[in-house]
């Protein structure tokens, strides 16, 4: 074999091993929380490793429904943010694999799976977001009761996720469940805010521009979402809804059988620091860290808001029944 050819093997090889070594330092995740709030997190990690991650972004009942689709072949590594009762509903599937990562004792047991199988890294209220000019025009106050948005001023105005596609959506009727104190009354009063609904997003967030260029006059959003709109100099009002609504938690969780686990966890790890849960507060992301000794976001005023912690257990037991319900008494499509 001639020193060419020698050369030329010995350089092909190192190409080839080099291309294994960066796919090794790899993470592939499927993120629910938007690209905006996900991106700072990736890039900090990766600044602080060496560590890439690869993420493809689906709202939060696609990523349940891809997770069991490829439980045989699992694509990715983890799934980072979206809405805990998604990861509840996860568990039951047996599409995750337990992880505590190294310090989390910090985050309070409330915000984390008992077992492991998923822990917190943010909260996010169920909150009411509404378009200043119509309130003015209507001589209205920003809505401060889930009874507010039956107001016929409201008629054919509302936007809101749509509760198949969407954890937010789901958020939304566990809120109006918990804060009307029955499942009956819950579904009735959902049945009448129906007649003032324009359309119902794919995603949580979706309607929340529309809003806030007047298209719609009002919606059911997560807190972050709303926040964001505020962010981007829309003249919106943020109101609460003096019932109560559900504070959501943001959650990360293993997926069973995943590839590099190893670095799955690295970055698990990482997520629950002190450092890393600042960086809601540091980028301006409209997130609640889970870690108590974490800076909150100066953009975050919910003084006054009352706020209920959903139980986990039963939003893993009845999430389907209560979206398969809403949409054949409610949606009717």
């Amino acid at each position: 074999m001639s020193k060419f050819v020698k050369s030329t093997v010995v350089v092909f090889l190192l190409s080839l091993l080099l291309s294994a070594s960066l796919a090794a330092q790899t993470i592939d995740v499927y993120s629910i929380m938007p690209e905006s709030f996900a991106t700072p997190f990736f890039e900090e990690f990766t600044k602080a490793t060496g560590i890439k991650i690869n993420f493809v972004r689906h709202s939060a009942g696609e990523v349940l429904a891809k997770l069991i689709a490829e439980r045989n072949n699992p694509r990715v590594s983890m799934v980072f943010g979206g809405p805990a009762d998604t990861f509840a509903a996860a568990i039951s599937e047996g599409v995750l694999e337990p992880y505590a990562p190294a310090e989390v004792e910090a985050v309070p047991a409330l915000y984390r799976d008992p077992h492991n199988y998923f822990v917190g890294i943010g909260l996010n209220p169920i909150v009411f977001l509404t378009n200043k000019e119509f309130l003015e025009e209507n001589q209205m106050e920003a809505p401060n009761s889930w009874y507010d948005l039956l107001d016929p001023a409201y008629a054919n105005g509302l936007q809101m996720a749509d509760a198949r596609t969407s954890g937010t959506g789901f958020n939304r009727i566990a809120s109006i469940i918990y804060a009307l104190d029955s499942e009956e009354e819950a579904f009735d009063y959902m049945e009448k805010m129906h007649e003032n609904v324009q359309v119902y997003t794919k995603s949580g967030g979706g309607g929340t521009v529309p809003v806030a260029t007047r298209q719609a006059s009002s919606g059911v959003f997560f807190l972050v979402d709303s926040i964001e709109t505020v962010k981007r100099g829309y003249d919106v009002v943020i109101s609460f809804p003096k019932e109560g609504s559900v504070v959501s938690i943001e959650a990360m969780a293993l997926v069973k059988n995943g590839p590099n686990h190893d670095l799955a966890k690295q970055f698990m790890d990482w997520l629950v620091t002190q450092e890393a849960q600042g960086i809601f507060a540091e980028y301006g992301i409209g997130f609640l860290p889970t870690r108590p000794d974490a800076a909150v976001s100066e953009l975050i005023d919910i003084e006054g808001a009352l706020f209920f912690d959903l139980d986990l257990e039963w939003a893993g037991e009845h999430r389907q029944r209560l979206i398969e319900k809403w949409v054949d008494e409610i949606v009717g499509f």
